[in-house]
């Protein structure tokens, strides 16, 4: 009698679920994130792929710097005058001119600088293979 108790002490508690249902937890989150990843960055990509597509570049004058981020401000083909927040290249001051692609329907907000985005489908890969490896990463884990 006294062995089957200390048999019992020595065996794992038993988890209700078993194994199987955390392995797919860890990769249900991982799908998730993953699709809101590739959410945002699709909506990057896409602005990129509009300012590819309208080919509309100025002459823009950094006003401010803060970060990574600068307000600029050019004149659009149409004469209008406009002011923008982009991310910019490290090294850029205030007072440079550097060139930016813009898009004519609304140029505050689709405009970038040519040397900052040149692949507009960088952030959807980057973040669908970050999905894809944590799934992998959290389906090997060693269980306990």
């Amino acid at each position: 009698m006294a062995d089957r108790s200390a048999d019992r002490r020595r065996q794992r508690p038993r988890r209700p679920f078993g194994m199987a249902v955390g392995r797919w937890l860890g990769v249900l989150v991982c799908a998730g994130s993953g699709l809101v990843l590739l959410t945002v960055a699709g909506q990057y990509g896409d602005r990129d792929l509009r300012l590819l597509r309208s080919d509309h570049r100025a002459e823009a004058t950094v006003l401010e710097r803060t970060g990574r981020q600068g307000r600029v401000v050019f004149t659009t083909d149409d004469r209008r005058t406009v002011a923008a927040e982009i991310d910019m290249v490290a090294g850029t001051r205030s007072g440079d001119v550097i060139t930016v692609r813009y898009h004519p329907d609304d140029p505050t907000w689709y405009v970038a600088d040519t040397a900052a985005h040149f692949w507009p489908f960088l952030l959807p890969a980057i973040a669908l293979a970050g999905a894809v490896c944590l799934g992998r990463i959290l389906w090997l884990l060693p269980t306990p």
